[in-house]
């Protein structure tokens, strides 16, 4: 029997050595990167200033951006991961007919991180002291896209005085994750560790070095290139921030608590309702820039999708459900004009009361 020879003691010092000075290169490495981010965050924000104001509601500033004139005020909530700059090819043309005011929830765009959970009623009391702190007076017509959609059902529930209608753009609905079959459950793990990774690459700069690098060719995800080109610098730049990550993952991660929240609330009752609703609301260039296929069979989701959405037109006895053909989840992006429209239909609901 041959017996292996033991490390001679020189030989297992260098591997220490070795794995010592990887460590410690490592280390560096991450610092700078570290360091370039905030340099680079800071300089983000001189370079492109907030188009709105930022307000303060308690210690924390949110950034609102409100442009028109007249009553009701239409307020936009966008949805998990989208802020105010995605809704430029909509604000400017629903600004003519009246107020808009799109904002940024906390960590998103110009708006500092929360200390406070991220929950529908946590967010829906942010938005109600922004507005109050920004002098926006009520009614309110609430827009609202996705996540945005338990947030602004929270915000009525809480302030019902105020609201005097809602348009629910492809709206997220608070049984969704029990009705959808399991690769949504899959879909939606996949989309979590997505997030995780470019979390830890925006912190330490990875993710901007990488968006350099390729001078934005084929890095911008599918949805930022919907929106106007001249936005699109401005999305990415804020869109690498680590605040913008953290911001997304929170909110995922609140989700079983915001829909909670959100099924304790009380119907609409007669408040004037519009649901827009994707046609195919799981965008095959979004799957796979999350990793999953592009040929994955979205059948039973979209389904189950469209009774959700159903559902949420119910929620009111003064409602109108839309099916937007041709269109994905960003129906904002992909057909600008049917959400404008909708708002302008609901302005003119409203002002006929």
């Amino acid at each position: 029997m041959t017996r292996s020879k033991p490390l001679k003691r020189g030989c297992f010092a260098r591997i220490i050595r070795f794995i010592l000075w990887f460590v410690l290169i490592v280390a560096l490495l991450l610092g700078a990167g570290y360091l370039y981010q905030r340099q680079t965050t800071a300089a983000d924000f001189k370079q492109f200033p907030a188009p709105g104001q930022r307000v303060d509601i308690g210690g924390y500033l949110l950034h609102i951006n409100c442009t028109g004139e007249g009553s009701p005020t239409i307020i936009v909530d966008a949805g998990n991961g989208d802020f105010s700059l995605g809704w430029s090819g909509i604000q400017p043309e629903v600004a003519k007919s009246t107020r808009i005011c799109t904002y940024d929830r906390a960590g998103y765009g110009w708006s500092d991180p929360s200390p406070k959970p991220r929950t529908a009623k946590v967010m829906a009391e942010e938005l109600h002291t922004l507005l109050v702190n920004a002098g926006v007076e009520p009614p309110y017509v609430l827009v609202a896209h996705s996540l945005g959609g338990h947030n602004v059902r929270m915000f009525t529930d809480l302030y019902p005085d105020e609201v005097a209608g809602m348009v629910l753009v492809d709206s997220g609905h608070e049984d969704q994750m029990e009705r959808f079959p399991p690769e949504y459950a899959n879909l939606n793990k996949q989309q979590m560790s997505y997030f995780s990774v470019m979390a830890f690459m925006a912190r330490f700069g990875i993710l901007r070095l990488i968006g350099s690098a390729s001078q934005g060719k084929n890095f911008a995800p599918p949805a930022v290139l919907k929106m106007p080109a001249d936005i699109q610098p401005m999305y990415m730049a804020m869109m690498s921030h680590p605040s913008y990550f953290d911001a997304t993952l929170a909110e995922l991660n609140a989700l079983p608590e915001i829909s909670d929240q959100v099924r304790a609330t009380r119907g609409l009752g007669d408040v004037p309702l519009i649901v827009l609703t994707a046609e195919n609301t799981l965008d095959p260039a979004t799957l796979e820039a999350i990793g999953m296929p592009a040929d994955f069979d979205s059948t039973k989701i979209q389904q189950i999708w469209l009774e959700l959405q159903a559902e949420l037109a119910a929620l009111s006895t003064n409602s109108e459900h839309i099916v937007v053909e041709d269109s994905s989840h960003a129906i904002q992006l992909d057909q600008p004009d049917a959400v404008i429209q909708a708002i302008l239909d609901m302005l003119e609901i409203v002002r006929s009361q």
